[in-house]
C-alpha cells in the first residue's frame, strides 16, 4: 500500500465561507503574494465558476499605513465576514 503526501501551505490555500441564502458555503482560494520593502499585496483568488460568491478576487495591501481591501469590481471595504477572514489570512502571511 503506498500513501501519497501532499504538502498545503496555509499562506497560499483556505477555504473562505460565504452566506448564501442563509447556508454557509465554502469556497477554495489561493493567495499570491508581492512584497516591496514594508510594503505587501496579496491577490487572493477564489475558485472560478463558484456560484458563492460573485467575485473573482480581492486585492489587500498596506500601502497607505492600514490594510486596504478591494474586489475585481473595485468595490473598496473594510469590514464584514469576508474582510475579517481575509484579514487575518493577510496578517498570517506578514508575520512569516
Amino acid at each position: 500500500m503506498q500513501f501519497a503526501l501532499y504538502y498545503m501551505s496555509l499562506s497560499d490555500n483556505r477555504h473562505i465561507s460565504f452566506y448564501k441564502g442563509g447556508e454557509t458555503l465554502l469556497v477554495p482560494a489561493q493567495s499570491q503574494v508581492e512584497r516591496n520593502k514594508d510594503k505587501i499585496k496579496v491577490r487572493f483568488q477564489f475558485q472560478e465558476g463558484n456560484v458563492a460568491t460573485e467575485i473573482d478576487e480581492v486585492i489587500a495591501d498596506n500601502e497607505q499605513g492600514y490594510v486596504r481591501m478591494v474586489t475585481s469590481k473595485g468595490k473598496e471595504f473594510s469590514a464584514g465576514p469576508l474582510f475579517d477572514q481575509l484579514y487575518v489570512w493577510y496578517d498570517y502571511i506578514v508575520k512569516r
